[in-house]
């Protein structure tokens, strides 16, 4: 199972299991740089959709920047999950 299938399936229970898989020992050494921020884009996508605003933005802040660089695609996603969490005043902290 890849994250791809996980979001195909919006499965977060899925994807948080293969995270926990990836963060295991040395495991994140078979992600390549591309496929590592691939990888994250992805899941960060995953969670904007399923997850509530404040998990979301945790996620942000601990991996924005030091393990993927969001995509216009991710910074989207987490304006749409702004939005319907209402909670569009947190727009400056994150940017």
């Amino acid at each position: 199972t890849d994250l791809l299938q996980c979001c195909d399936l919006k499965d977060i229970k899925l994807a948080y299991q293969l995270n926990r898989a990836l963060e295991k020992g040395d495991n994140w050494k078979f992600l390549d740089v591309d496929r590592s921020n691939g990888y994250w884009s992805k899941f960060f996508s995953l969670l904007c959709m399923m997850e509530q605003i404040e998990v979301v933005l945790k996620w942000y802040k601990e991996t924005s920047s030091s393990l993927f660089y969001p995509t216009p695609k991710n910074i989207l996603d987490l304006l749409q999950a702004l939005d319907a969490a209402n909670q569009l005043e947190v727009i400056p902290s994150v940017w």
